[in-house]
């Protein structure tokens, strides 16, 4: 499966993954790394897709891998604060990276609206599972995912994120900078295409896996 080959890191990250496991999938798209964590068998899955095209194939996917009810599939997107969002989409252009409006250039003319909820609210307020790994794949709103989960991010059992960016921009260096002052550090860097997958761990926490 040539999805499974393209980011060979993100497959071996979500593999070292702890037994029982909660694993959030922020950008989940039409569910491949989020079925992937599921068909491991001891890992609970938070899958967020907010464009509802690959939401549909998100769930769907899931069913007919009899993974449904492994994985809680949302159709939500995430941010610093709660809001709506229109997303530049187009409903019959399915599992592709779609983004929000006022993000980049637009590369559908038609538009989606969409729920936007912060990682806190989602946990405190909405009493979604806590993470213990967190992969986020949302272009141009990494940043605003983030701010949006100081608390959560804070907690003992978030123990690894994998984050899809630019470690030499301006807002990298950001994300780089707020995430050390939480507690995580950079443990692997490896890189697909023009971009990096950012695998950021707290101190510790891969020592106790092994053990």
């Amino acid at each position: 499966m040539c999805a499974l080959t393209k980011q060979p890191a993100t497959i071996e990250w979500i593999e070292s993954f702890r037994p029982d496991s909660v694993f959030w999938d922020v950008g989940a798209n039409v569910g491949v790394y989020a079925l992937y964590a599921a068909l491991r068998g001891d890992a609970r899955v938070v899958a967020f897709e907010p464009a509802a095209v690959n939401f549909f194939l998100l769930a769907a996917n899931c069913e007919a891998n009899g993974l449904d009810a492994r994985v809680d599939c949302l159709l939500v997107g995430l941010g610093s604060d709660k809001s709506i969002g229109h997303m530049a989409v187009s409903q019959f252009v399915p599992a592709e990276s779609f983004r929000f409006r006022g993000t980049s250039v637009p590369r559908h003319p038609t538009q989606q609206a969409a729920l936007i909820l912060s990682m806190d609210q989602l946990v405190e307020e909405y009493g979604v599972a806590c993470p213990n790994y967190v992969k986020v794949d949302v272009p141009a709103l990494t940043e605003a995912i983030l701010v949006g989960g100081p608390r959560l991010l804070a907690r003992p059992e978030v123990r690894e994120l994998h984050v899809e960016m630019r470690e030499d921009s301006s807002t990298g260096q950001r994300i780089v900078e707020m995430l050390s002052q939480i507690g995580f550090e950079i443990v692997s860097r490896p890189a697909h295409g023009g971009t990096t997958d950012l695998t950021f761990a707290k101190p510790g926490s891969r020592a106790e896996a092994l053990t």
